[in-house]
């Protein structure tokens, strides 16, 4: 099997791109700095070969020794809401970046995945594809957009294959307990109420275990078929629907979710769907759970998570 670099592995996405490729018997190469917490990978620790990034060309020698084939390209610092306005957190990704390329380039490396995401596009209502015109309105969705120009150009100039996949929403297990779907399972089994807006906009969710099959389906194919593809599950749905799922599992006599308790932001975005046509057609890939499939595993990760804590 092929030898795959990857980057993230300590988050949430990069957790599952890891934790896939071990179990299909790829070796897994993995950048990981020295302070971070592996929590998300210790069913599969052992299975990886790690090499610390705290300073990149200090382990270049390491990665290039390695012999990497591909590199999946999953780290950003700066994702939380909180960060995604720190212009010098986000420059620091685009340095790293182009370190990562160079050392890829001595490594030998012919193929490379990184992650985009529909911040993007910016402010928008509907269904987008690739063409849709970009028109970030973040810190965080310009430096992923000038990220996508680098490499293209980078891996042109170099003759490598380059795939930038423009991530919608991704939920499952091992996400950060901060964000939506995690924080409600969590307040439901804590029997906490949560003040929401009414939740009637639409998004699009995508479910770990198809996401990762996606991934896997980049890196079988062996035509290039370089370029840029939303990644999404094609379907929207509404946040309140979604939240009355998890109550009607966790909560369903205490009604702790209060919808309507607080207004929406101005200028809330009400529908927000990606449109991955491209993507499927390119790489034969299909999504295979509904959302509620998937909600159902998240569900019994945390309250399997709380009794291993208890």
């Amino acid at each position: 099997m092929k030898k795959i670099l990857l980057t993230g592995i300590t988050g949430f996405l990069g957790s599952h791109i890891a934790e896939e490729l071990v179990n299909q018997g790829y070796s897994v190469i993995a950048l990981k700095r020295e302070s971070s917490n592996i929590w998300r990978c210790k069913k599969f620790e052992d299975k990886v070969e790690w090499i610390n990034c705290d300073n990149l060309i200090n382990a270049e020698s390491a990665i290039v020794n390695c012999k990497p084939e591909i590199l999946v390209h999953a780290a950003w610092d700066g994702v939380r809401a909180s960060d995604r306005e720190n212009w010098s957190e986000q420059q620091r990704n685009l340095l790293f970046l182009v370190s990562l390329l160079e050392i890829s380039k001595k490594a030998g490396i012919k193929k490379v995945l990184a992650l985009g995401t529909q911040a993007e596009y910016g402010i928008f209502e509907g269904i987008v594809d690739e063409n849709y015109m970009c028109n970030p309105n973040s810190a965080y969705g310009a430096a992923k957009l000038c990220a996508s120009i680098l490499l293209r150009t980078y891996a042109e100039q170099n003759s490598f294959d380059w795939y930038w996949l423009r991530i919608f929403s991704v939920f499952g297990p091992r996400e950060d307990k901060t964000w939506l779907i995690p924080a409600s399972i969590n307040n439901l089994l804590d029997k906490k109420e949560m003040a929401l807006t009414p939740c009637e906009q639409k998004y699009d969710y995508l479910f770990t275990k198809d996401f990762v099959s996606g991934i896997l389906s980049v890196i079988k194919c062996n035509d290039s078929k370089s370029g840029i593809y939303n990644m999404a599950s094609g379907k929207s749905l509404r946040l309140k629907d979604i939240l009355a799922f998890l109550e009607e599992k966790l909560s369903p006599k205490e009604k702790l979710l209060q919808f309507g308790a607080l207004s929406y932001r101005p200028g809330q975005v009400m529908n927000i769907q990606g449109n991955s046509d491209l993507f499927n057609n390119t790489f034969g890939f299909q999504p295979k759970y509904s959302v509620f499939n998937g909600l159902e595993e998240t569900i019994n990760f945390y309250i399997n998570q709380r009794n291993d804590e208890a």
